[in-house]
C-alpha cells in the first residue's frame, strides 16, 4: 500500500479506516524460529525485500528518496545507492545473476499510463552515484480510464524467473491476482496477456519463486474497504501467505506473524522466508523471519 493510499481515498469511511491505521497496534510474539527486527527510520516505508546472500535490499515507496538500501539480519544499513530518477512508487525489486529489477509500478489511483523497471548491477563497488539505470518501459493498456482502487493496473510485485520477467497485479477490482510476462531485454513493452492465479482470499503486495521447488509464495492483506472491524477495533491487519505451484494453483494459505502492513517477502540461501512490515508514525518497520521454509 503506497503512500498515496492516504491521500486519494473512496469514501468517508475509508477516511476513517486509513487515519486508524496510523494507531499504534502491538505486535504478537515471536513464536519458536521467528524473529523481529526494527528497521531504521530511514527505511519507514519500507516497500520490497530481496534476500541477498546474508543481506537484504530494500527501499521505500512514493514518499522517499531514490535510494536502494543493503542491510543486515540486525537491521543496520551497511550500503546504499543513490540513483537519477524519480522513485514515483517503487514496489518490488528481484534479481538476475548480473542485475537487480527495481520496479517502479504502483499505480492504485490508476493514473498511470506507462510503468518502469530499472536495471541495476548487482555489484555497487565504483558505480558513480547517483547512478542512472538502464529503465525499461511496459505500457499500460489506454482503453478506458481507471478509477482509484477499482481496477487492477496497480503492481507491487515482480519476478524473475528463467530469463523472464513476471509482473503480478494486486488487484482492488477483481480481487484475483495475475501474473504478465516481460522481457527483461525489452527497453519498452505493452503489458500483455494476463495470466491469474487462483485467488488467494487477500491483495497482492510482493512474491518470490522457488526454483527448487518450483513453488510462488505472494503476500499480502485483506482489502481494507472490506477489512473494517481490523481497523475499528485497533486489530491491525491480518496479512497472510499463500503457496502455490508452477500451474498457479493454491496449495495452501498461512496467516504470518504480523498484524501489519507487510510489503515484501523473499527466500534466503537457507530457504527461510522473510517478510518485510511497513512502519507508521507510531511503530517503526520491521523485518521478520517468519519460521517458514520454501523446503517444507
Amino acid at each position: 500500500m503506497s503512500h498515496s493510499f492516504r491521500h486519494h481515498i473512496l469514501s468517508g469511511l475509508l477516511v476513517l479506516l486509513l487515519l486508524l491505521t496510523g494507531c499504534s497496534v502491538s505486535q504478537p510474539a515471536p513464536a519458536e524460529g521467528q524473529s523481529m527486527v526494527a528497521l531504521p527510520p530511514t527505511l519507514l516505508e519500507t516497500s520490497g525485500l530481496h534476500c541477498e546472500q546474508q543481506d537484504f535490499i530494500s527501499f521505500n515507496d512514493s514518499v522517499g528518496k531514490p535510494v536502494l538500501y543493503r542491510f543486515d539480519r540486525t537491521g543496520a544499513v551497511k550500503q546504499q545507492l543513490e540513483l537519477s530518477v524519480r522513485n514515483s512508487d517503487w514496489e518490488a525489486i528481484t534479481s538476475d545473476d548480473k542485475f537487480f529489477y527495481l520496479a517502479d509500478t504502483g499505480n492504485n489511483a490508476g493514473h498511470r499510463t506507462t510503468l518502469f523497471i530499472y536495471k541495476v548491477p548487482l555489484n555497487w563497488s565504483g558505480l558513480k552515484q547517483p547512478y542512472r539505470p538502464e529503465r525499461l518501459e511496459i505500457l499500460l493498456p489506454t482503453a478506458g480510464k481507471p478509477e482509484p482502487y477499482q481496477h487492477d493496473l496497480d503492481f507491487e510485485a515482480l519476478v524473475y524467473q528463467q530469463n523472464t520477467l513476471w509482473l503480478i497485479s494486486k488487484s482492488w477490482q477483481s480481487q484475483i491476482p495475475a501474473r504478465y510476462k516481460l522481457d527483461p531485454e525489452l527497453t519498452q513493452q505493452k503489458l500483455g496477456e494476463a495470466m491469474p492465479f487462483v485467488s488467494p482470499g487477500f491483495l497482492v503486495t510482493d512474491a518470490v519463486f522457488e526454483q527448487g521447488t518450483q513453488e510462488w509464495w505472494l503476500v499480502g492483506y485483506p482489502d481494507p474497504r472490506k477489512a473494517i472491524w481490523a481497523y475499528l477495533s485497533n486489530a491491525g491487519f491480518q496479512p497472510q501467505i499463500a503457496r502455490y505451484d508452477n500451474k498457479l494453483q493454491v496449495l495452501e494459505t498461512k496467516a504470518l506473524p504480523t498484524t501489519g502492513q507487510v510489503e515484501g517477502v523473499c527466500i534466503d540461501q537457507d530457504k527461510q522466508i522473510w517478510i518485510s512490515e511497513e512502519g507508521n508514525k507510531a511503530n517503526p518497520a520491521l523485518l521478520i523471519q517468519t519460521a517458514l521454509s520454501s523446503g517444507k
